[in-house]
C-alpha cells in the first residue's frame, strides 16, 4: 500500500463518533505518521505525530490556515482571524489580545463566571439524576460568552441554535450560511449601538480599542463575535465535560479541586493535552511539499491532528496516562501566528466551572448505568454526562 492510498476508508472522521479514537490514531501512526483518510467524504492528508504537526502548525507558508478556512468561514461567520494574513491579521490580533488579556479574564472568572456557575449549581440541588452537558457545561459556557459580550441571558437559546448550525457548515453549508445571516441581523445593531454609546462589555471594548489610530470595523467586530459562540463548543463545553468526567472518577482529586488553585490549573492543563476538544485542524497545501516521504500537491486538503500529536509517545511518555504534574507545552490552542487568543478565557471558564461544581456538590458521582463516553473525530467530548449530584441513589417511594 502506498501513502496515497486511503487508510481506514470506512471511517469518515467528520461524522464518526469514534469512542476508540485514540486506538485508531495509534494504529495509523504505527504504520506511518502521514496517512490518507476520509474527511467529509473527501480524501485528506492526516499529519499524526508531534514532530510533524508542530513543524507545520506555526506557519502558513506551505500548509495554509487561511486557504483552508476561507471556503466555509467567509460565507458563514465572515473573515475571522484564521482566514487573515498581513496587516489585517496583525491589527485584529493586536486589538483582540488587548481585550482578552489574562488579567481581564481572571476578573471575569471571579465575577461573571463564578456567578453563572453558582446559579447553575443551585439548579442541581436536590436532584437525583442530571445530565451535566445539558444542564451545566453547555449553558454555563454560552451564558458566560453572552454576558461578557453584554447580551441578555434570555437570548442564549437562540444563540446556541445559531452556533449549532454554524458548526455543521461542512455538511449543511446552506443552513450554516442562513444561521450566519440571522446572527448578523441580531448582532450588527448591537455593535452599532455600542460604538455610539459604549459600555464596559467586550463588544464595546472591541469597537473602541485601537492600535495607533487604527481600530476594527463593524464587520470585523461582527465576524469575531459571530465566531465566538461556535468556537466555545470547540473548547469550553467539550473540555469542561471531559474534565468533570475524569475528575469524578478520582474522589480525592474531586475533593481537592475547589481549594487548590495550582492543582486546578495543572489538572486543566493536562486535560487539554490528554483529550483535546478539537481533534484536528484544517490546512490547505499552497506550495508543493514532501512530508514523511509523501508528495503533497497544491490544493490538497490536510488535517493537523492535535490529538495524534499529544498521543505521540516520543513527545509524551505513556501518553494515555493522565499525569497532573506532567507539565510541558501542548498544541491544543495552536502555536505561532494562529495561537488562539481565547486561551485565557477558555482556561478560566474551565477552572471556575469545576471549582464551583466540586465545591457545591462534593459528593457528586457518575451514574453507574451510563457510560458517558467521550466521542467525536473533530469536536471531542461527552455528548451527555449523567451524574447523581448528591452521590445517593434515588429512594423508591
Amino acid at each position: 500500500m502506498t501513502g496515497s492510498e486511503l487508510r481506514m476508508p470506512e471511517i469518515d472522521f467528520a461524522v464518526a463518533r469514534l469512542p476508540d479514537l485514540h486506538e485508531v490514531l495509534a494504529e495509523l501512526r504505527a504504520v506511518e505518521p502521514v496517512s490518507r483518510i476520509v474527511f467529509a467524504g473527501k480524501a485528506t492528508w492526516l499529519l499524526n505525530d508531534y514532530e510533524t504537526v508542530s513543524q507545520h502548525i506555526s506557519s502558513d507558508a506551505v500548509l495554509s490556515a487561511p486557504a483552508a478556512y476561507e471556503p466555509l468561514s467567509l460565507t458563514t461567520v465572515g473573515r475571522v482571524l484564521p482566514t487573515m494574513s498581513g496587516r489585517q491579521h496583525q491589527l485584529n490580533r493586536a486589538v483582540v489580545s488587548r481585550v482578552f488579556f489574562r488579567g481581564r479574564m481572571r476578573e471575569y472568572a471571579q465575577s461573571l463566571f463564578a456567578e453563572e456557575a453558582q446559579r447553575l449549581a443551585d439548579v442541581l440541588e436536590g436532584r437525583d439524576r442530571v445530565d451535566l452537558v445539558a444542564e451545566f457545561t453547555r449553558v454555563y459556557t454560552f451564558n458566560n460568552i453572552a454576558r461578557i459580550l453584554g447580551l441578555p441571558r434570555e437570548h442564549v437559546d437562540r444563540l446556541q441554535g445559531w452556533a449549532d448550525r454554524l458548526m455543521r457548515s461542512f455538511s449543511h453549508l446552506e443552513d450554516a450560511e442562513a444561521a450566519g445571516r440571522e446572527m448578523a441581523e441580531y448582532l450588527m445593531p448591537l455593535i452599532e449601538s455600542r460604538r455610539a454609546d459604549p459600555t464596559d462589555d467586550v463588544i464595546s471594548l472591541l469597537t473602541r480599542s485601537k492600535v495607533g489610530d487604527e481600530g476594527l470595523s463593524d464587520e470585523e467586530v461582527l465576524a469575531f463575535c459571530r465566531n465566538l459562540f461556535p468556537a466555545a463548543i470547540d473548547t469550553s463545553t467539550n473540555s469542561l465535560g471531559s474534565l468533570i468526567r475524569y475528575a469524578l472518577q478520582d474522589r480525592d482529586l474531586w475533593r481537592k479541586l475547589p481549594v487548590d488553585r495550582e492543582l486546578r490549573e495543572k489538572t486543566v492543563h493536562e486535560l487539554l493535552r490528554w483529550e483535546p476538544p478539537l481533534v484536528m485542524i484544517p490546512r490547505q497545501c499552497v506550495e508543493s511539499v514532501e512530508i514523511g516521504g509523501h508528495p503533497i500537491a497544491v490544493g490538497d486538503d490536510v488535517r493537523l491532528c492535535i490529538t495524534g500529536a499529544h498521543d505521540d509517545p516520543k513527545q509524551f511518555p505513556d501518553p494515555r496516562a493522565f499525569r497532573i504534574d506532567r507539565g510541558g507545552s501542548h498544541l491544543t490552542f495552536g502555536h505561532g501566528e494562529h495561537f488562539c487568543l481565547g486561551t485565557q478565557m477558555a482556561k478560566r471558564v474551565l477552572e471556575k466551572g469545576v471549582e464551583v461544581l466540586a465545591s457545591r456538590h462534593p459528593d457528586m458521582m457518575l451514574c453507574e448505568d451510563e457510560e458517558n463516553p467521550i466521542e467525536g473525530g473533530v469536536l471531542r467530548g461527552p455528548r451527555s454526562l449523567w451524574v447523581k449530584p448528591t452521590g445517593r441513589t434515588a429512594q423508591a417511594s
